[in-house]
């Protein structure tokens, strides 16, 4: 039986391979929830994603997280939060027991688990996604979506979110981001553009976080040509919706991206 060090070995590798151009050297991460034992596995800090072996990966407690960061979102980020989470990091294990640092950027998937009904969830920074979030007008670019399978895989609103540093400050601004998302929308965001920084996307298997990161690049693309053709023209939003959640294209979806729900 494939172990989900394996199973989430095999999708980090495939996400940094250099022909995707979605990470380079240690950039990205990636995690995968273990809901039966209060835990995920998340990559080391460090480790370069398309060289990732199963050892690469250590277990960080989902409940301990999860309190740091409602405890930040609460009261805001004190020096005493910050020292907690850097314990949990520094306190992650791999599959055989070793004491390794988990990424700075954990706290991201963390949300996914714990806020956005995910099981699998995947963050990297492809060079169209970065060039557009890094712009003067990135929200603007990313204020609807721009062909249809973006509404259907990526979801119908794309979330941008301004830069935060990396570690408590980034999971704080991405938790009150996704909670502020929920609550308009009455939805969980499908693709999350982090403001001069990368994408995070999300699934129930580690094919649909791959598959909904892969439109997303091309639609990144796509905005990218719109740009340099006299500008962006986004679906209208409610066509946007209309197609999103359309029954034939919710069971394409799932064809598509192996998603089981």
């Amino acid at each position: 039986m494939t172990t989900l060090a394996e199973e989430i070995s095999d999708l980090a590798v495939r996400a940094g391979a250099p022909e995707a151009d979605l990470t380079i050297l240690a950039e990205g991460n990636a995690a995968v929830l273990d809901a039966a034992n209060d835990r995920f596995l998340v990559k080391a800090s460090g480790v370069v994603m398309g060289e990732a072996t199963a050892e690469d990966w250590v277990w960080v407690s989902l409940s301990k997280s999860v309190e740091i960061l409602e405890s930040a979102h609460k009261s805001g980020r004190t020096p005493a939060l910050d020292s907690a989470l850097d314990a949990i990091l520094k306190s992650a294990v791999t599959p055989s027991g070793v004491t390794k640092k988990a990424s700075i950027e954990t706290l991201v998937h963390v949300v996914a688990f714990h806020l956005l009904e995910s099981s699998w969830s995947l963050h990297t920074h492809p060079t169209p996604v970065v060039a557009l979030a890094a712009s003067k007008d990135a929200a603007a670019h990313y204020s609807g979506t721009v062909f249809p399978d973006e509404s259907v895989i990526c979801g119908p609103i794309p979330l941008y979110l301004p830069y935060d540093e990396p570690g408590l400050s980034l999971g704080l601004g991405f938790y009150s981001g996704a909670l502020k998302y929920r609550e308009q929308y009455g939805m969980s965001p499908r693709q999350i553009i982090l403001g001069n920084h990368g994408l995070c996307t999300f699934g129930n298997g580690k094919e649909e976080a791959l598959a909904t990161t892969q439109i997303a690049v091309k639609a990144a693309r796509v905005r990218l040509g719109a740009l340099t053709a006299g500008g962006i023209n986004f679906i209208p939003n409610s066509a946007a919706q209309t197609i999103a959640f359309r029954p034939d294209e919710v069971a394409r979806r799932k064809l598509l991206t192996g998603d089981s729900k």
